[in-house]
């Protein structure tokens, strides 16, 4: 039984994503199930596929992601995926997933181009609400995500991340920006060969209580984020489950494991 979670830890892993996923990670995963961080080197070389049961790639900047991967690391990702393994892309993880993003279109922080992980047959679109807002080492442009799960609609972290866009029939929409204009897709989920890939343009990893109350652009989304964090706690669950990751029994309305 594959009793291993891998998560992405190099050039462009935004620090405080990190944090948040890993704490997430420990608050949900059963104890048996270990995480271990891989940098891109470890990635090509090391032999991890055998043991893990998801590979996540999570939040940050993904032009590096692209740098450190292209060639020898995508095709190890796609292989791993292909014989039952499972992949989950946070933002920056999703973009990098995707067959080409377009982010900040027309502004100075422009980034068009081709991905050569090519897990989702279309294009990842972002800001998803609009460009213009989103700064590097900021959380300026950070809002709340009003998206549905399930029976739910709840607010989650919004920073930087994209909708998809794609013609394929065989994507399957797990949820949407309901506070968006024809309410476009916020996670998807893709069957790749025996395997699966969920890619999720929100946060749904971060936890208020992490959140640094002193940042004035955090301080103002704050109380959403809280009032919705049991909501959040079991679509994380849900996701985790749908890639197969073996989970402790909290009780999801308790704000325990910290």
């Amino acid at each position: 039984m594959k009793n291993q979670v891998v998560v992405y830890v190099d050039k462009g892993v935004d620090g405080v994503s990190l944090k948040h996923l890993v704490h997430s990670l420990k608050q949900q995963l059963n104890p048996e199930m270990k995480i271990k961080r891989l940098d891109a080197r470890s990635v090509i070389e090391e032999n991890w596929e055998k043991d893990t049961q998801l590979f996540i790639m999570p939040g940050g900047r993904d032009v590096f992601y692209q740098s450190a991967l292209v060639g020898k690391g995508t095709d190890k990702i796609r292989s791993y995926v292909e014989k039952e393994g499972n992949y989950l892309g946070i933002c920056a993880g999703a973009y990098f997933a995707c067959e080409r993003i377009e982010f900040e279109k027309g502004t100075s922080l422009e980034i068009l181009g081709e991905r050569s992980l090519c897990f989702f047959p279309g294009i990842a679109k972002g800001p998803a609400y609009g460009v213009g807002k989103y700064t590097y080492n900021s959380s300026k442009g950070a809002c709340n995500a009003l998206i549905n799960w399930q029976k739910h609609s709840l607010h989650v972290y919004f920073n930087g991340g994209c909708f998809f866009s794609s013609k394929s029939s065989e994507i399957k929409i797990l949820s949407c920006y309901l506070d968006l204009p024809q309410s476009p897709p916020a996670i998807v989920e893709i069957n790749h060969g025996q395997g699966k890939v969920i890619l999720s343009g929100v946060h749904f990893e971060y936890l208020p209580d992490l959140l640094d109350q002193k940042d004035p652009y955090l301080s103002m989304i704050y109380h959403h984020l809280e009032k919705a964090d049991s909501f959040r706690r079991e679509m994380l669950c849900d996701l985790l489950k749908r890639v197969g990751c073996r989970l402790k029994t909290p009780n999801l309305k308790k704000k325990d494991d910290k």
